[in-house]
């Protein structure tokens, strides 16, 4: 099963999505948890401790390349997505996996 969450600025996305996260890990589902804010706060929305939210590693733009089929483009990941949470998730609470897609690298970046 893939949830996603989207709406506007400030409706509690992340909020959400931490919380749907945990209740799903505690009755036993698999969840990685994805970040694609560019200010990545589900770490912190999850629980996760400061050591923990210092060792997230972002997951390279390399890992998806844009497909174009005719006028249909789409994003494909150039690597198994087992491979890609084994590389790039780290575990917090409840057994949730988290990876963060995207953030700001310095100012002026976006």
């Amino acid at each position: 099963m893939k949830i996603a969450v989207a709406g506007k600025g400030g409706s509690g996305k992340t909020t959400i999505s931490a919380t749907l996260s945990r209740i799903l890990a505690r009755r036993g589902h698999r969840v990685t948890a994805v970040d694609g804010d560019p200010n990545p706060n589900l770490g912190v929305a999850l629980g996760m401790s400061r050591e923990q939210l210092g060792e997230l590693v972002r997951v390279p733009k390399e890992i998806m390349e844009v497909k174009e089929e005719g006028e249909r483009r789409s994003l494909v990941l150039t690597r198994p997505v087992e491979e890609i949470t084994a590389e790039y998730a780290t575990e917090g609470p409840d057994g949730v996996n988290l990876m963060v897609m995207t953030g700001v690298d310095h100012a002026g970046a976006g």
